[in-house]
């Protein structure tokens, strides 16, 4: 246990805000993802033969769809398994990401786009009719 460390896990927080931009209709976020997740994968497997490292990284370019925000969760997720688990049973950890970006953007659609983004606007829309006060933009995006 804790063979990751606090700046790997810094850089795929970091890389994670821009998760948006490699989309592909084939596998949507997948090369994101792989592309977040690898400093963990490269501190994982440093030590291990090249074919292994390839094995990791292929294993999650499949198919990945989430809300962009619930990515750093699942990534947190993801590399807990990845440090705890043996190399035969790789396979429960891509099973485990794979099932956990279907509830997660459940709950990023519901609860932001269609709850939170809402409330804000109004509040901040009503801060400008009532006051003409441009706080009330500012309201909206914080």
């Amino acid at each position: 246990m804790g063979k990751i460390s606090k700046s790997t896990l810094n850089k795929v927080l970091l890389r994670t805000q821009g998760c948006q931009f490699a989309h592909n209709y084939e596998r949507m976020q997948s090369l994101s993802l792989t592309y977040c997740f690898a400093p963990v994968l490269e501190e994982l497997y440093k030590d291990a033969p090249k074919e292994e490292r390839v094995n990791a990284m292929k294993r999650h370019l499949e198919y990945f769809n989430t809300h962009p925000l619930a990515i750093p969760f699942i990534l947190g997720i993801t590399a807990a398994l990845e440090e705890s688990t043996d190399e035969d049973q790789k396979d429960t950890v891509v099973g485990i990401k794979t099932s956990l970006m279907g509830p997660f953007a459940g709950l990023g659609d519901s609860l932001l786009n269609l709850t939170w983004f809402p409330i804000a606007g109004s509040i901040g829309a009503s801060m400008c009719v009532d006051n003409g006060s441009i706080v009330g933009p500012l309201v909206m995006f914080l």
